[in-house]
């Protein structure tokens, strides 16, 4: 299941050295990507941003507009950063959703379920044409209102809660979860969707506590500490291994929901392990088909000019801006996988506990964690002979 680069994004490379217990994890990406931006206008800034990221896009781009009026001095309407919130949601919700329909299926030697995935698609387009049909939203700094009535969402939003109902859950999201542990153990052993599939695959296998880890939930991180590190001569070596005290930090699903009843109680049972993780993401996307907020996803402590914080598909997303008139003059850009995937990070201690003989068992269950950590590029999965 190891993934291919993808060119100018670069890869990760992972090596596992079971017998000594080793992980080790170098990154290909290309870090200093946003400094492209800087000379730029703001409006050409902000047309390039889906062009230079095609990984959560939707993100990418709230987060660049929003430094860009923060650094302004401008801000946008209520119902603007609310449409802009549903965007970003809706990109979650796909990004959970390709993992469960698409990839989940080969992990149990199924296929994958290309067939709801592409129901599902049209439905989130259909969602995203009302939401923002102009696609003015994030091209425009300071905009008052939604260029659409958005009418057609209340309609799309129940289709995806119904299709999401029969395909990935086998019953209603809101049901779903109410669930505590008991009765996941019920509807893992008595359903056949592919996100059941592969709950009953870790258990069968007693995986579901494999890959546990020391990492700390991501915090709110407060905007002046952000400033002074961003803004600092150190701030590239931040971006590529960023740190904030001692320990290390998870950001993404497992860290949103980590005061759900659901993820409580099996997080009490098998730690922050390969089960609990899985189970976040399907929490997410009940929540987002129900237009619930994400957990634990307040992300601002205090706010700063020319910074942006949100909770992207794979975590937490800062974008720095600094301008020079009406252009750019600073941009940095600090993403979740170099949280996720540093040198200490969970991936890291996840893939640590697994020491395990013969090295094919090792790659079944590494495949599996970094799955259900998900780094935002592809990567190649080295397993050193016993």
């Amino acid at each position: 299941m190891s993934t291919p680069g993808t060119g100018v994004e670069g890869r990760l490379d992972i090596r596992i050295g079971p017998a000594r217990r080793e992980v080790t994890i170098s990154s290909s990406r290309p870090l200093a990507a946003s400094r492209l931006f800087e000379g730029k206008t703001i409006d050409d800034t902000l047309g390039l941003v889906p062009l230079l990221f095609n990984v959560c896009g939707q993100a990418q781009r709230t987060a660049a507009v929003r430094a860009i009026e923060s650094a302004q001095g401008t801000a946008a309407g209520v119902e603007v950063e609310h449409a802009r919130d549903r965007l970003v949601q809706l990109e979650t919700l796909r990004e959970h959703l390709w993992r469960v329909l698409l990839e989940w299926p080969g992990f149990c030697g199924a296929a994958p379920a290309s067939g709801s995935m592409s129901l599902l698609m049209g439905r989130i387009e259909a969602a995203k044409r009302a939401i923002d049909g102009q696609g003015t939203l994030c091209t425009r700094p300071g905009l008052d209102r939604p260029a659409g009535a958005g009418g057609a969402l209340p309609r799309e939003l129940g289709a995806l809660r119904g299709i999401v109902a029969e395909h990935v859950l086998g019953i209603d999201p809101a049901r779903w979860l109410d669930a505590g542990a008991p009765e996941l153990s019920r509807w893992i052993a008595h359903t056949d969707t592919p996100a059941a599939q592969l709950l009953r695959f870790v258990y069968s296998r007693d995986w579901e506590a494999i890959g546990q880890t020391e990492s700390h939930a991501m915090p709110a991180l407060a905007a002046e500490a952000l400033l002074a590190v961003l803004d600092g001569p150190d701030a590239a070596a931040f971006i590529a291994e960023p740190t904030l005290g001692e320990g290390s930090i998870e950001t993404g699903p497992g860290a949103r929901q980590q005061r759900h009843p659901l993820i409580v109680a099996l997080r009490e049972r098998h730690g922050q392990g390969l089960i609990t993780r899985l189970a976040a993401r399907l929490v997410e996307i009940a929540q987002i088909t129900l237009d619930l907020p994400l957990g634990d996803a307040d992300t601002p402590a205090g706010m700063a000019p020319g910074l942006a914080q949100l909770e992207a598909a794979r975590g937490r997303l800062v974008h720095r801006v600094v301008l020079d008139g009406g252009r750019i003059q600073r941009y940095r850009i600090l993403a979740p996988t170099e949280w996720n995937f540093g040198p200490d990070g969970p991936a890291v201690q996840a893939l640590r506990g697994i020491a395990q003989v013969p090295p094919t068992g090792v790659r079944a269950q590494a495949e599996l964690l970094i799955h259900a950590i998900d780094p935002c590029v592809g990567y190649k999965l080295e397993v050193e002979p016993a």
